[in-house]
C-alpha cells in the first residue's frame, strides 16, 4: 500500500458513491495503522465521532472534516 491516500487512484470508472466508499475504506486502513480508535482519532482531530463513523460506513464527509482528519493522521500532504 503507498503510504499515502492518491486520488488519481480512485477517480476512475465508478461512480462518485463507489469512489468515496473506496477513499474511507483506505482511510481507515490508514487510521488503524495509527493504531487510533473512532474516538481517539475525534479527540485528536476535532471532528465528531458521529461524523468520522458515517465517513467511514458512507463515504460522506465534508472537505473540512476530510482535511483536518488526514492533518491529524499526518497523511495531508
Amino acid at each position: 500500500m503507498k503510504p499515502y491516500l492518491e486520488l488519481s487512484d480512485i477517480f476512475q470508472e465508478k461512480s462518485m458513491d463507489q469512489r468515496m466508499i473506496e477513499l474511507a475504506s483506505r482511510f481507515k486502513v490508514y487510521r488503524k495503522k495509527a493504531k487510533l480508535t473512532q474516538l481517539q482519532l475525534a479527540d485528536r482531530s476535532g471532528v465528531s465521532y458521529g461524523t468520522i463513523k458515517r465517513f467511514e460506513r458512507t463515504g460522506k464527509i465534508s472537505l473540512e472534516s476530510l482535511w483536518m482528519l488526514t492533518s491529524a493522521l499526518g497523511c495531508d500532504d
